[in-house]
């Protein structure tokens, strides 16, 4: 997720690949997230024990 602690930690490099990783070459933006979790608190009350991965299809290990 684009958070600013991620880029003390990385060279500008490293910072730049993983943008490259994900879709629009960027990484995952508070705005991708909102959505989901108003969707989950409302409509989405009913789903239980699921991993929901908002992160463009990049996920670093």
């Amino acid at each position: 997720m684009n958070t600013p602690f991620f880029y003390g930690q990385e060279t500008p490099e490293r910072v730049a690949f993983h943008k490259s990783q994900g879709m629009g070459n960027q990484k995952t933006q508070i705005e991708d997230i909102a959505p989901i979790v108003l969707f989950l608190a409302s409509q989405g009350w009913w789903i239980t024990g699921q991993a929901i991965f908002a992160n463009g299809g990049y996920t670093t290990r």
